[in-house]
């Protein structure tokens, strides 16, 4: 995504908060953005997930260029089942085939943005393969799942990894097998590698609302206020500016 007229947009998890959704809509109209990326995360959890899956495809059948869609962990049908989206989806068609245009879908979501060659934004983490942007150059999501062991295993950090301070490498995550830990030291040869500046990405809730890591080169937000139901954060966004330099937002 080159030569795109600033402020962009960037959305984290939503998780069927159809409030918090809601608030950023009306944001939308009156900004009127030209750019807008949702970092995955629709789905699962929340009350209105259907709800807000249509709408975020709505806003982009209504402006196709404008609105963005990225894969996150939780757009995978192993997921859908553990956490609510497949049950409530079925529930309201009777009909569990028709889950398969959902999975369709998926099947066709990017894993990975790049703005401006300059920033790159994907819904978890960095992968142990710090060239791995470069093997996955050009490739259509939907022939990925044809491809070797080692590259499902990449997009699977690519969705599931989190970075922390303090540790050194990729370690074992909490997470699940293949799930990584990643810190600063690996995450700098990942972006000097890949000559980029930022990475923006969702996947963990925070307090606070969002929160910065590695000298402010990476950030993490996360649009779901109330998360659950039971915690106080507040939801937030972030905006890439004229200049190219991230900022991060709290959704009022």
């Amino acid at each position: 995504m080159n030569n795109i007229e600033k402020p962009i947009y960037i959305i984290g998890d939503i998780h069927g908060n159809l409030r918090s959704l809601s608030k950023l809509i009306d944001f939308f109209k009156l900004k009127k953005p030209q750019l807008v990326i949702f970092l995955g995360d629709i789905v699962d959890r929340g009350p209105y997930q259907l709800e807000c899956l249509i709408t975020v495809l709505i806003l982009k059948i209504l402006e196709p260029n404008t609105y963005f869609l990225l894969k996150g962990n939780h757009e995978t049908l192993e997921m859908n089942k553990y956490y609510g989206f497949y049950q409530q989806f079925t529930d309201r068609f009777q009909n569990k085939a028709n889950f398969d245009e959902i999975l369709a879908l998926y099947n066709t979501l990017p894993y990975v943005a790049r703005i401006d060659n300059q920033i790159i934004c994907v819904h978890g983490g960095i992968p142990e393969d710090k060239d791995f942007l470069n093997k996955l150059h050009g490739l259509k999501t939907k022939d990925l799942y044809k491809s070797w062991k080692y590259l499902s295993e990449q997009l699977l950090q690519i969705t599931w990894n989190d970075p922390k301070e303090d540790i050194e490498g990729f370690i074992d995550s909490f997470r699940g097998p293949g799930i990584k830990f990643f810190g600063e030291d690996v995450f700098e040869v990942f972006m000097e590698t890949n000559n980029l500046k930022y990475l923006i990405r969702s996947h963990e809730m925070f307090p606070e609302g969002y929160r910065w890591f590695f000298k402010y080169r990476l950030l993490s937000i996360f649009s779901s206020e109330n998360y659950g139901g039971y915690s106080r954060n507040p939801a937030s966004y972030a905006i890439v500016n004229e200049n190219n330099e991230v900022i991060a937002k709290l959704v009022k």
